[in-house]
């Protein structure tokens, strides 16, 4: 009895440690672009960081997986993120405001290149909207309700990703 009961703890324990979270997206989302993130809470794209180094005060990249649960970002971590801490202002619009202004419910999730933003801590940078998608609720998609998807990648980057640089 007890080489059964042992079985079956070492079975469940060893077949936790090698599940991995899935990541909540929508269907035929494929990209291989890092989310960039400034300030802690603000989705962005390249274009708000700048071409200019002396506008960068801190840069942090993450590659690997983190775990659900302690990281509020974990769902767009799938491409990696890369944490950004800037010398200028970034405008931003709240996932609330974006969901009034298309007549959504506030607090109704919002996707980001076609990822669920889990917290509403988050903000999108209005100079890296490139556009915005009303995802309507169908059998592929499984959604309950309308929901938006937020665009912070040019069209060339949907279709061909985005070039990968070595970070020094």
């Amino acid at each position: 009895m007890n080489r059964i009961i042992f079985t079956l703890i070492f079975t469940f324990f060893f077949s936790n440690i090698y599940s991995q979270d899935i990541y909540v997206k929508l269907p035929k989302t494929e990209n291989n672009c890092p989310t960039i993130i400034i300030e802690e809470y603000i989705i962005a794209n390249k274009s708000a960081i700048g071409t200019t180094k002396e506008l960068i005060d801190e840069i942090r990249v993450l590659k690997d997986q983190p775990n659900r649960k302690e990281h509020k970002f974990f769902n767009l971590t799938e491409n990696g993120i890369i944490f950004v801490s800037l010398k200028k202002k970034t405008a931003f619009k709240t996932q609330s405001e974006l969901n009034e202004f298309f007549g959504i419910e506030k607090n109704n999730g919002i996707y980001v290149n076609g990822y669920l933003i889990e917290s509403s801590d988050y903000k999108i940078a209005t100079e890296c909207i490139m556009e915005i998608e009303l995802v309507e609720p169908d059998s592929e998609n499984k959604l309950e309700h309308k929901a938006i998807n937020v665009w912070t990648l040019t069209k060339e980057n949907r279709i061909n990703g985005c070039e990968r640089q070595n970070v020094n």
